[in-house]
């Protein structure tokens, strides 16, 4: 029992990570020439159910949008979740290719 009470705050401070989705979007309206890849990360942190910083998607759009004036093709974006003890942090991710 004691083994346990000491093993207790490990298993409260474990964590996970999980990706939910990944899509690519190829625009051919985009023609690339001498491509560059952006990429873009924002988070927003949730505390027990507590969601704050609710446009960290917009935002990163906007940054790929700002990177790339002329637009973007093959548009990767990942959604991942990283889950801590009563709280989580959801991540979008995205990488673009285009012409800068």
């Amino acid at each position: 029992m004691k083994k346990l009470i000491l093993l207790l705050p490990f298993f409260l401070a474990a964590c996970s990570s999980s990706v939910h989705m990944s899509q690519v979007s190829n625009d051919p309206s985009v023609h690339l020439n001498n491509p560059q890849t952006v990429e873009v990360e924002t988070a927003q942190t949730v505390v027990m159910g507590f969601a704050f910083d609710t446009d960290y998607v917009d935002d990163a759009y906007a940054q790929v949008m700002q990177q790339c004036p002329t637009g973007a093709s093959m548009v990767n974006v990942e959604y991942v979740t990283d889950h801590g003890f009563l709280h989580w942090t959801n991540i979008i991710r995205m990488k673009a290719l285009c012409s800068k």
